[in-house]
């Protein structure tokens, strides 16, 4: 559905050619050229930087483990 989004206003193929010419420049880190895959993989890395923020906060924060299954894992730990 996203390839057919981008390829239906042609933001896959100007990502493309942008992205090559920049990866062709010295000096600069590679990005996909691929936009539906780098795409899903920004999106993929903001879900786990989710995860890691709310897994920190249920670890040091005893009223954020709301779930009696939470409680029972962290018990020990408290």
């Amino acid at each position: 559905m996203i390839k057919n989004s981008f390829a239906k206003v042609g933001a896959d193929q100007i990502w493309s050619n942008l992205i090559n010419k920049y990866n062709a420049m010295p000096f600069t880190n590679n990005v996909n050229p691929d936009l539906t895959d780098y795409v899903a993989n920004q999106a993929l890395q903001g879900v786990y930087r989710m995860i890691a923020v709310e897994e920190l906060e249920i670890r040091e924060k005893v009223s954020s483990r709301t779930t009696g299954l939470l409680q029972k894992v962290f018990a020990l730990q408290d």
